[in-house]
C-alpha cells in the first residue's frame, strides 16, 4: 500500500462524497433537479471522453463530436423532461455512429466503430441514466447505494493490499484478490443497512439489505473487472487521471455503472420501493 498514492485516494473521497451528496440532497430539498441533470451529464461526458481515449488506442475511430455531443443531451433529456425523449436521441445517435461509420470507414473498421460506439453510449449515458430512478426515489436510496459501491471499493481496496494473496483474475489484473473480494462484499454489506425507510420494519428488511450489499457488491467487481479488460486490452494503467489515487472518472464509476440497475431492479421488482 503506497502511503502517496492513499493519501491521494482519501483526500479525493473526503472532497468527493460531501459534495455529491451535497448536490443531490440540495436538489432534493429545494427542487432544482436541474443541479442532477448538470452534475450525472458532466460525469458521463468526462467518463464518454476518456472512453474514446481507450478505444482510440485501440484504432477504433469514432465520430468524436456527435458521440460526446449526444452523451450530455441524453443525460439531460433522461433526468429533466419526458425520457421518451431521450430515447429518441439514444437511438438516433446510434443510427448515425453507424451511417458515420460504414460510410466514412471500409466495411471492417465501419463494424467495430459501429460496434464499439453503440456499445459506450449503452455502457456509459445509458446506464448512468439509471441514477434517475434512485434520486426519484428519495434521497437516502441513492445514499445507501453509494454507500454500497463506496464500502465494495474501499473494503476490496484495504483488505486485498493488507492480506492479498489470492490472485481473482490475473490476466486481467495483478492487484484484485479474493481476499479483496471478500473485504468488499463485506463493507457493501455494512453499507446497505444504511437507510432509514427500511428500518422501519427492520426484522423483515434485514435480510433484503444484506443481500442487496452482498449482490450489488459483486457487480460492483464485475464493472472494475469490465473496465480493468478494456484498459489491458488498449495498453494504459488509468483512463485518466482527472481523479488523484483513482486515475479518471471512468476508473472511479465502473463498478457504479455495472450496479445501477441491479440496486433498482432488487428494489423495484423484489422490494416495490420505487
Amino acid at each position: 500500500m503506497n502511503p502517496k498514492t492513499l493519501g491521494y485516494r482519501l483526500l479525493t473521497a473526503v472532497v468527493a462524497i460531501p459534495a455529491v451528496l451535497g448536490v443531490f440532497w440540495s436538489a432534493e430539498q429545494f427542487g432544482q433537479d436541474w443541479l442532477v441533470g448538470v452534475l450525472v451529464s458532466a460525469v458521463g461526458l468526462i467518463a464518454g471522453w476518456e472512453y474514446l481515449y481507450l478505444v482510440g488506442r485501440l484504432e477504433i475511430p469514432l465520430p468524436r463530436e456527435l458521440f460526446l455531443g449526444a452523451i450530455p443531451a441524453f443525460l439531460m433529456l433522461a433526468g429533466l423532461w419526458d425520457g421518451r425523449y431521450a430515447l429518441v436521441v439514444g437511438w438516433g445517435v446510434a443510427y448515425l455512429i453507424v451511417v458515420y461509420s460504414f460510410f466514412r470507414r471500409g466495411p471492417r473498421e465501419g463494424f467495430f466503430a459501429s460496434l464499439a460506439g453503440i456499445f459506450g453510449f449503452l455502457y456509459i449515458p445509458g446506464l448512468l441514466s439509471f441514477i434517475y430512478l434512485l434520486y426519484r426515489g428519495g434521497f437516502w436510496y441513492l445514499v445507501q447505494f453509494f454507500l454500497i459501491v463506496w464500502g465494495y471499493d474501499t473494503g476490496a481496496y484495504f483488505v486485498g493490499s493488507l492480506i492479498g494473496r489470492h490472485q481473482l483474475l490475473p490476466r486481467i489484473s495483478l492487484a484484485k484478490t479474493w481476499e479483496g473480494v471478500a473485504g468488499g462484499l463485506a463493507f457493501a454489506a455494512l453499507g446497505a443497512l444504511v437507510c432509514p425507510p427500511l428500518w422501519e420494519e427492520s426484522s423483515r428488511y434485514l435480510p433484503h439489505m444484506l443481500a442487496l450489499g452482498v449482490g450489488v457488491g459483486a457487480f460492483v467487481q464485475l464493472g472494475d473487472l469490465f473496465e480493468s479488460l478494456l484498459k489491458r486490452a488498449a495498453g494504459v494503467k488509468d483512463a485518466g487521471r482527472l481523479l488523484p489515487g483513482h486515475g479518471g472518472v471512468l476508473d472511479r464509476i465502473d463498478g457504479l455503472l455495472a450496479a445501477l440497475p441491479i440496486y433498482f431492479f432488487y428494489m423495484h421488482f423484489l422490494l416495490g420501493r420505487f
